[in-house]
């Protein structure tokens, strides 16, 4: 959205409305309070958005430029609506967006001065409240929603000049976000040094790829906008890549076709010379019965974007990253080829289900099968059914199992004929096989499981390698 447009549209309707000088209050522009909007666009799921050529790779500026200074305005007060809009002051961009830009501050540094942003990456929501708290009839003021901005693509950045002497904000022809012909960036007048610091800015932007808006000269478009995806991410979000992740060798890449759906495909990765390549052909795989939900135990990073949340009993499978624990099967010893550590299940192993039982979410075993225990339910490991024929723990909420939030996940063969599971993730028997042979717990083997409508978030959130994408059959 252009924010000088939209607060001169602000002060027509405070003028008209004889709320006086100054930038009007969100509530004289809009019949529905803030808090409202800003919950209600958190929630809602943005449109579906074609495949564009890059994944996501956003990156905390100030991380690769500690000399980059910050003023994020939607992080206080001091914007248009006068309230916060983000919960935390930072400021993201794809990591060529970024890169340009260090380039840009280290070039204006030998100059005397350092770049200070006021803005960068911003989720969808906030383009819905601010196309929710504008009038239709001031809608081309804002962007549309409905086709998302470069601000959502992470490809954008506004941003103004501070001087190294001083610390000082450069002189410049209008203040940022104001609403006159000042802000336009061939504004001619005003004097000769706000000039030559506008025109050094964006001379130096300019060099680096990006794109000044003409009616605003501290928005900057980069030319790789188009490459990356409308996003709606939230900062918190923004985790970087988990030890789990970064040590990994091996990646299995669980996607169903929306969060209720039982049935996917998985396409197994292996790092070969410092990049992912895909082994075999994708496989049918079947989750939980009601689909998927973002893992709720201790230590799970915040939702990449809305979903469900993991419950005990809710029939889903858990959404995110998770690692390999041991197997377990009916036979003495493990099928040839395998090399993760095996047990052979008794009916006295079991796993423990009832959230109010200490062992709640652990693998026991009874002295014998009729011993007395103190929980009210538990899964047997040794079924009268072959779906823990073949067998792996998953580490979901069992190293420090969280109250109410899953037990018992597990990697085991499909149901017939290929339903959903009560949480787990399932193959058919030779495949499930195939891919035990093919585990290497040398390689720290990882399972990655999201809605394919979510994996550009989840690429962004966890810094999943560029590679991990569904394969087509």
């Amino acid at each position: 959205m252009s924010m000088a447009r939209l607060i001169s549209v602000c002060l027509a309707l405070a003028t008209a409305l004889g709320v006086g000088a100054g930038v009007a209050s969100a509530q004289s522009f809009t019949q529905r309070p803030v808090a409202e909007l800003i919950k209600e666009a958190r929630a809602a799921t943005p449109p579906h958005w074609p495949q564009t050529r890059s994944k996501p790779d956003l990156v905390e500026i100030t991380t690769l430029d500690p000399t980059l200074r910050l003023d994020i305005r939607y992080a206080s007060k001091d914007n248009f609506l006068h309230t916060p809009v983000y919960g935390e002051a930072k400021a993201f961009l794809q990591r060529p967006v970024a890169d340009a830009l260090v380039r840009v501050n280290h070039a204006l540094l030998r100059s005397g001065f350092a770049l200070r942003i006021h803005d960068a990456y911003r989720p969808w929501w906030v383009t819905k409240v601010f196309w929710e708290a504008t009038p239709p009839e001031n809608h081309e003021y804002v962007a549309d929603p409905a086709k998302g901005s470069v601000h959502n693509r992470g490809c954008a950045v506004d941003l103004d000049l501070i001087r190294l002497a001083d610390g000082a904000a450069a002189a410049m022809p209008s203040d940022y976000d104001e609403m006159s012909p000042r802000s336009h960036s061939d504004y001619a007048e005003g004097s000769a040094e706000a000039r030559r610091n506008r025109d050094l800015l964006r001379a130096s932007m300019e060099a680096e790829g990006f794109k000044v808006l003409k009616e605003e000269w501290w928005h900057f478009d980069h030319v790789t906008s188009a490459d990356y995806p409308n996003m709606n991410l939230p900062f918190e979000a923004i985790v970087g890549k988990s030890a789990d992740l970064a040590r990994a060798g091996q990646i299995l890449l669980v996607t169903t076709p929306d969060w209720n759906n039982p049935k996917g495909s998985m396409q197994r990765y292996e790092l070969q010379a410092g990049s992912f390549a895909p082994v075999g052909a994708p496989l049918p795989v079947w989750i939980g019965g009601k689909g998927m939900a973002w893992r709720s135990d201790e230590g799970a990073p915040p939702p990449p974007a809305p979903g469900p949340v993991k419950r005990e009993g809710d029939g889903r499978s858990p959404a995110g990253v998770l690692t390999f624990g041991g197997m377990w099967g009916y036979a003495p010893k493990a099928p040839e080829g395998v090399r993760l550590p095996y047990t052979m299940a008794t009916k006295c192993d079991r796993c423990v289900d009832d959230p109010d039982d200490k062992d709640y979410a652990k693998l026991v075993h009874l002295t014998t099968p009729d011993a007395p225990r103190t929980w009210r339910s538990a899964e047997y490991l040794r079924m009268d059914t072959d779906h823990y024929r073949y067998m792996v723990v998953l580490h979901y909420n069992d190293l420090k199992p969280r109250k109410g939030a899953g037990s018992c996940i597990f990697f085991h063969v499909s149901p017939p004929p290929g339903n959903g599971t009560s949480g787990c993730t399932a193959l058919a028997t030779e495949e499930l096989l195939t891919v035990l042979r093919w585990l290497d717990p040398a390689q720290h083997p990882v399972l990655v499981q999201v809605p394919e409508p979510i994996l550009d978030s989840a690429c962004a959130a966890w810094n999943l390698p560029p590679e991990i994408h569904p394969q087509t059959p």
